[in-house]
């Protein structure tokens, strides 16, 4: 998916930026309760102005933000009545948050730090599959053993073509991230009523929610105490 693409999105900005939420994905506020926040460091990768940015910034030691759009952040910024300033190439701070006007895949541990939790919601499902690989290589490199991420997915027959976003089903999830993290399927919620099925005609559509914790392999069966089991369950 090219940059012009996102670039061009947020600047027509109404539909074409349809995928902004006007809330908190519920998902974040199940998942990243305050207790588990506490001392993290959050990283929200093609970030837009997300208002989990919020949520994260309130609740956790640090947000990271990175989107390809200026317009984004600025409205991020505005929206929530944050002074900020510039303090590098690209890089955007207030109080608790960070925001780079940068390509994902120009930014290494040194300009973003220590990464404790990866929020997914609008990034794999925006990549086209050749992109995925490397993606999700980018963002192993951002973490450590034992750090989390929430990603979200959606999962919709028949497929739509070359523009995002791109159904990405429980397999692939595996397929992605199963050689070195492990993967809690914890949420399965067909959604008849989204509008995209009328939109586009679909058969079906189903949001998709994964814990996914990574570890080294011989550490598949030792990790799984860093996170609270009840908010495992699927449902």
């Amino acid at each position: 998916m090219k940059p012009s693409f996102w670039l061009q999105s947020w600047k027509e900005g109404g539909m074409k930026t349809s995928f902004h939420r006007q809330d908190v994905h519920p998902y974040v506020k199940f998942y990243a309760p305050d207790y588990f926040l506490r001392g993290q460091r959050v990283l929200v990768p093609l970030c837009g102005k997300d208002n989990a940015l919020m949520w994260y910034k309130e609740r956790a030691e640090h947000v990271i933000g990175v989107d390809l759009s200026m317009n984004a952040i600025e409205q991020f910024f505005q929206e929530n009545n944050l002074n900020y300033s510039q303090t590098g190439h690209g890089r955007y701070e207030a109080d608790g948050i960070t925001l780079f006007n940068r390509n994902i895949f120009d930014l290494t541990s040194a300009d973003l730090g220590r990464i404790d939790f990866v929020y997914d919601r609008a990034a794999l499902v925006a990549l086209p599959d050749e992109l995925r690989q490397r993606y999700r290589k980018k963002i192993d490199d951002l973490m450590h053993p034992g750090s989390k991420c929430l990603l979200v997915t959606l999962e919709f027959q028949p497929y739509l073509g070359d523009t995002p976003p791109f159904s990405i089903t429980p397999a692939d999830v595996h397929r992605y991230y199963g050689d070195a993290y492990i993967v809690d399927h914890v949420k399965n919620v067909s959604l008849p009523n989204h509008r995209m099925v009328e939109k586009f005609n679909l058969d079906f559509l189903k949001e998709h929610g994964f814990i996914l914790t990574k570890t080294a392999k011989k550490q598949l069966n030792e990790l799984l105490y860093f996170w609270p089991l009840g908010a495992l369950k699927s449902s």
